[in-house]
């Protein structure tokens, strides 16, 4: 029942707890035409789903300012960096830095440890950068000629 509704019972002669009882609740269904309760049935079915929809929205909000305080960070980490040792206008850095960070990315959506996660980063960035993977790979051809 709603505060109006309560508010009048009051007005009518009860008290506030015989208006808010179970009992007067019951009175009310009773002598309501059928489809006024049809109309409260769907209006009560109207506000559960605005509901789950206003929960969904909030974990998708929550969600997205997780993402963006992450790239915020990044960014704000780039910044810094380019004002301390200054831009970096070199292509091959740039796909390594680009690389780098998309990698980091895709091991957090994997559900992998964050050090982890790291950890073959790098490895991956060393190997681009011609690093140890890359010796393994030219001395196994040149054995094989």
């Amino acid at each position: 029942m709603t505060e109006d509704l309560i508010r009048r019972l009051i007005a009518a002669g009860l008290s506030k707890q015989q208006a808010s009882s179970v009992t007067a609740e019951t009175l009310v269904n009773l002598f309501m035409p059928d489809d006024g309760k049809m109309l409260i049935r769907e209006a009560k079915g109207q506000v559960d789903e605005m509901r789950q929809l206003v929960n969904n929205l909030r974990k998708e909000y929550a969600e997205l300012k997780r993402k963006i305080e992450g790239l915020s960070d990044t960014l704000l980490a780039i910044s810094e960096a380019q004002k301390e040792h200054g831009v970096i206008t070199d292509e091959k850095a740039r796909n390594v830095v680009a690389l780098y960070a998309a990698l980091l990315t895709m091991g957090e959506k994997a559900g992998a440890d964050a050090e982890d996660a790291v950890r073959n980063a790098g490895y991956v960035v060393y190997a681009y950068l011609g690093g140890q993977a890359r010796r393994d790979i030219t001395y196994t051809q040149e054995f094989e000629k």
